[in-house]
């Protein structure tokens, strides 16, 4: 796809400072959060401090930047969040913002979903392609609801949409990993920013959900459809770069 200017939300996250630090080269970004990120933005990058949330909001953003793709970070990615909590920021926000993205000229959608969406499964399954939601809280039902209206608005509205089921996203430099789970859905930066490139550039796509964590030597999710249809290729692996002891697995 022919992208040049994406809407990054959720830009003051870890993965939104992440992704716009690596590719801030690469793509001209609107930036829109509910609060400024502390980095430079620079020329030609934009921020527009948003709630996209409230009815309106979304509509007006996107006729002031008039962007090629969207990536929809914005969220509560708190698996102990209540309903009231979420509602703003995980439902109404995408409602929002994919309805006005029908309406634009805009039409490559990439949602950030979540491992959550899964995980009612127990850790020793592995996740593969076509099987069923069984979200554990409330967050992971809200990403189920992403998803749902993502697949919508692109089977109905000409939509082009890829949800990404983001597993343990951090940093190589602080190992917060503590369970088998951990390890095996681990998403590192570097490979966090190749899967989101894909995302946005990847063709052929109405609707797909693609799995979001590095080539773990065991993996919480099965990667070879996203790799075939993204053309997704990790290269880090919690277990390399971690060196889990066996007690982990006792």
């Amino acid at each position: 796809m022919a992208v040049k200017k994406i809407l990054l939300t959720g830009a003051s996250g870890r993965i939104g400072r992440t992704c716009f630090k690596a590719m801030r080269k690469t793509y001209d970004f609107i930036l829109t959060d509910l609060h400024k990120p502390d980095d430079e933005i620079g020329s030609p990058h934009q921020f527009f401090q948003a709630d996209l949330s409230v009815p309106g909001a979304a509509e007006k953003l996107l006729a002031e930047s008039e962007p090629d793709a969207i990536v929809h970070l914005a969220g509560i990615p708190d698996p102990d969040a209540t309903f009231e909590q979420l509602l703003p920021a995980n439902i109404l926000s995408t409602t929002w913002l994919l309805q006005a993205t029908a309406a634009s000229s805009c039409r490559r959608f990439v949602f950030a979903s979540s491992a959550q969406t899964i995980e009612g499964y127990p850790v020793d399954v592995q996740i593969h392609p076509g099987l069923a939601v069984a979200p554990a809280n409330l967050y992971g039902v809200t990403k189920c609801y992403g998803e749902a209206l993502c697949s919508f608005y692109a089977t109905q509205h000409g939509l082009s949409c890829v949800a990404l089921r983001i597993g343990a996203f951090e940093p190589k430099d602080v190992n917060a990993l503590k369970s088998a789970r951990d390890y095996s859905a681990w998403l590192s930066p570097e490979d966090a920013v190749k899967l989101i490139t894909r995302a946005i550039e990847a063709e052929n796509i109405t609707f797909f959900i693609g799995y979001g964590i590095s080539d773990n030597r065991f993996k919480r999710f099965d990667l070879s459809r996203t790799r075939e249809v993204l053309g997704y290729q990790p290269t880090d692996d919690a277990f390399r770069e971690y060196k889990p002891g066996p007690v982990l697995f006792e």
